[in-house]
């Protein structure tokens, strides 16, 4: 009861709503659902406009360019150019999305190649280094390594070092 007191006191002069959109006024919530509205057409619009300003740029160079030969054209040849059909947005962003497709497929293809010549390369090291651990890991009965696998090993290194070099 006390809390009541408090409220009513608070809004004494004010015209307190509970919602808007009552009978007297009759705009209330049809109001705000048409500025929703409102707002979300401006906001399709402003993506539109984006999305075509990029496109816009191409159509443009392209009327242009249609436009200076049928001028340094013929009559004859004008005729010929209107009867095929002008290149359209859906047509060239279809082309253009072609395009870039083979692009990143020719890619991914170089890609893989890399990769897979990475991969066999290191495979070989590995098998190769794995063989030389074999040898070198090998021991007597009591535990000292065999000398002459290492004597074998570092002659093969001495070999390759020399090959490389002449």
């Amino acid at each position: 009861m006390n809390n009541q007191k408090r409220v009513e006191r608070k809004l004494k002069g004010k015209n307190y709503k509970k919602f808007t959109g009552n009978k007297e006024e009759g705009q209330g919530f049809a109001d705000r659902r048409k500025r929703k509205i409102e707002h979300e057409y401006r906001k399709m619009l402003k993506k539109e406009k984006k999305a075509s300003a990029g496109n816009a740029k191409h159509i443009s160079v392209l009327d242009e360019l249609s436009e200076e030969e049928a001028t340094s054209a013929g009559p004859t040849e004008s005729k010929q150019r209107s009867s095929h059909k002008p290149v359209g947005t859906y047509s060239k962003a279809h082309h253009e999305y072609k395009q870039t497709k083979m692009e990143k497929d020719r890619k991914k293809k170089e890609a893989r190649k890399r990769k897979q010549a990475v991969d066999t390369a290191l495979e070989k090291y590995q098998q190769k280094r794995q063989a030389n651990y074999k040898l070198l890991c090998k021991r007597t009965s009591r535990g000292q390594p065999i000398m002459k696998h290492q004597m074998e090993y570092l002659l093969e290194k001495i070999k390759k070092q020399k090959s490389s070099k002449t």
